[in-house]
């Protein structure tokens, strides 16, 4: 049985469009064991097309004024 990596993207301190660009790579790159915990200061919303497009998985851990925490997986 293996286990699943994490891996924690943290885009908070990013200014526009850097967060989205990372995320959306690393969302390309996602692999079938990894798990991404993305973090951010909002709700991105040009990151669930991508996410939805990849048949991936998602699960909103947080979503609190200036804090923004998911997780994704296939």
């Amino acid at each position: 049985m293996s286990k699943n990596k994490t891996i924690t993207l943290d885009v908070s301190e990013l200014e526009a469009p850097y967060p989205l660009m990372q995320g959306l790579e690393a969302v390309h790159n996602l692999n079938e064991d990894e798990i991404l915990i993305f973090k951010h200061r909002m709700s991105p919303c040009k990151l669930f097309e991508a996410i939805e497009k990849n048949s991936l998985k998602y699960e909103i851990i947080k979503d609190e004024e200036n804090h923004f925490e998911m997780k994704i997986h296939k």
